[in-house]
């Protein structure tokens, strides 16, 4: 297993528990990260505290010594100290490097960090390691200002990456140049002046874990090295009733099962599937795409394994049809198989029954159902598809972030511009004209009225697309809602994008169905769109359809990561936990004690099985 990913532990953890470090001055920073303040260089008392996830202390933990290295301090002996009630630990040591293990109050080990110093350098944590599912911060008291001000505004702590590209952004009050490693390899060199901010170095994230390194060193000689660990793959998923979460490499699923979407290779039938199961078919996922009745996965080598419903070739396998002569026979059924001819790979979605795969390269490729262009080949018409992958043509080299809804596909550009073809009948192409149904948009086409866009999603028939303004914009079918610029009863279609009522902080924007949500920069989320089934998580069902922004998902907050189903939605909190909400139909929220085909209007806490 690659040793990078072992510091997500389990589903808790691979939110990556960390902070920007700030070893300077004491200030408030994000209490979902681990942060390392400033404190003298004389490691002779090291004293912090011991906080969870969302920051709340840890009473009666321990951090032992486990091991020593290079340390100048000649026969220091373990030493062990249990954090008070207030989560505050003090430990003797002396200048080298330490690994200290973490135990809770019944002595079960959770995971260590590695805390390390040298002279003229400030101490620093890093290769945290968790072995639970149960999330620690360290954080280390200020002692002492020493020079080498600077902190990281970007990427955060802790932080799921969520699209091919990764900014980094240093914000300075001393004249520092600075050295940038990411997995420990050396990306580049920067300067950065007192009083700037910087994002000058800009890096493609690798599948799964990133260890961002900065070691900055001011005029007087005095250096601080700052860790961020952040994550690149979609960890959670959801389709028309089944879902998905990466853990560690490996995948979970639950819920509907009649086409083999969970993975098994085998099916009851359609019967509910409500238990979380860990996969023993695929391993070293690191991003998942779920979306109707098939599964996509990619792993840490860049293949792409697709499995469930396969009539148009949406599996990529060079073939079409499914091993069961109906949904509903029980039996067996495709597990996950690797897609012949696909390297690379960093990004993959489901629409309704084709598939996009955005590759290292910045190119993308597709396969399945092509009746409107969806494939974006510059082919398509009724009844055609591709059971093998193909490539999109006519795009910039420079994409970002894919998606896919019922027949039509759009791609985000690190210049801010969206593309789209396929499916034009609800305006799905942006350009401010209606097509028809059989229209065929085989190539794809920039949207001219759009531009400084950082994250898109979209759902059936409609796209939302998030501005670097923190505003929002929604165009294609508005029948529920979901486009959130208001109106009443069952709106007409709206080709051209056009701004989102009352959002003006979004930091991320999801969809699918007829549903709408979007991240906001407290933490919280806002839906909009269909929610009869209570899947916009405000603890109602009516009004039947929210036409703008409507109440927070209720009773939980800090929010960092979304899935969104067709009827249910899941969210990964940044302290790690998993909640789920919506539609239960055929156990697609993932709890055995909840009511098949019931509503749950609000968030629902998820275990994820060892």
């Amino acid at each position: 297993m690659n040793t990078n990913r072992k510091i997500f532990g389990k589903p808790l953890i691979v939110v990556l528990c960390l902070a920007v470090f700030s070893f300077c001055e004491k200030k408030e920073t994000d209490p979902a990260a681990l942060a390392l303040l400033g404190f003298t260089l004389n490691l002779s008392m090291v004293s912090g505290t011991l906080t969870d996830g969302a920051g709340n202390p840890i009473p009666n933990a321990s951090l032992e010594i486990a091991a020593q290295t290079s340390s100048k301090a000649e026969g220091l002996s373990k030493s062990l100290s249990t954090t008070t009630d207030t989560g505050s630990w003090q430990l003797s040591l002396g200048t080298g490097s330490y690994e200290i293990l973490v135990k809770d109050v019944n002595g079960k080990t959770l995971g260590s960090f590695k805390l390390s110093s040298s002279e003229n350098l400030e101490p620093s944590i890093e290769d945290i390691s968790h072995l639970t599912d149960t999330i620690f911060l360290v954080s280390l008291a200020n002692q002492k200002e020493v020079g080498s001000k600077f902190e990281i505004l970007s990427p955060k702590d802790g932080s799921i990456i969520k699209t091919y590209d990764l900014a980094l952004n240093i914000k300075t009050s001393d004249s520092l140049t600075c050295h940038v490693l990411q997995n420990k390899t050396e990306k580049e060199n920067i300067t950065v002046g007192k009083g700037e901010v910087t994002s000058s170095v800009s890096m493609k994230p690798l599948l799964g874990a990133n260890k961002i390194q900065v070691h900055c060193t001011n005029e007087a000689g005095v250096s601080a090295k700052k860790t961020v660990l952040t994550y690149f793959g979609n960890r959670i998923s959801a389709g028309g009733s089944h879902s998905g979460y990466v853990v560690n490499g490996s995948l979970y699923t639950w819920g509907r099962n009649n086409f083999g979407q969970l993975g098994t290779g085998t099916s009851t039938g359609d019967l509910t599937n409500p238990k979380i199961t860990k996969l023993s078919t695929i391993s070293n996922v690191v991003s998942i795409g779920f979306n109707q009745n098939s599964s996509l996965a990619i792993t840490e080598d860049g293949s792409v394994w697709t499995w469930g419903a396969n009539a148009v070739g949406q599996l990529g396998m060079g073939n079409i049809g499914d091993l069961q002569a109906a949904a509903t026979d029980a039996g067996p059924r495709n597990p996950p198989r690797k897609v012949p001819g696909i390297t690379n790979a960093v990004m993959g979605v489901y629409g309704f029954d084709h598939v996009l795969v955005l590759k290292k390269d910045g190119t993308v490729v597709s396969f399945g159902s092509n009746s409107v262009g969806q494939l974006g080949n510059g082919t398509g018409g009724a009844g055609t598809y591709s059971a093998n992958p193909v490539n999109v043509i006519g795009l910039p080299t420079d994409i970002i972030q894919v998606i896919g809804g019922s027949d039509h596909s759009a791609a985000l550009t690190k210049s801010g511009d969206v593309y789209v073809w396929g499916k034009d009948q609800y305006g799905n192409l942006g350009d401010g004209v209606l097509g028809t149904s059989t229209e065929v948009n085989g190539t794809p086409k920039k949207v001219g009225s759009l531009s400084g866009i950082i994250h898109i999603a979209t759902g059936r028939d409609h796209i939302i697309a998030l501005k670097n303004d923190g505003t929002v914009y929604a165009w294609g079918l508005a029948a529920s809602g979901q486009l959130g610029i208001g109106g009443t009863g069952s709106p007409a279609p709206v080709p051209t994008p056009t701004l989102v009522t009352g959002l003006y902080n979004a930091v991320s924007v999801w969809a699918n169905g007829t549903q709408s949500f979007a991240i906001l920069g407290d933490g919280t989320v806002k839906g909009w769109g269909a929610n009869s089934s209570g899947n916009l998580g405000t603890g109602q069902t009516t009004p039947a359809k929210l036409y703008t922004p409507g109440d927070i998902v209720v009773g939980i907050k800090d929010i960092q990561y979304f899935g969104c189903g067709a009827l249910h939605n899941f969210a990964i909190l940044k302290s790690g936990v998993l909640y789920g909400w919506g539609w239960n139909f055929k156990g697609s929220i993932g709890r055995s004690d909840l009511q098949e085909t019931w509503a749950a209007t609000t968030p629902i806490f998820l275990t994820i099985p060892e």
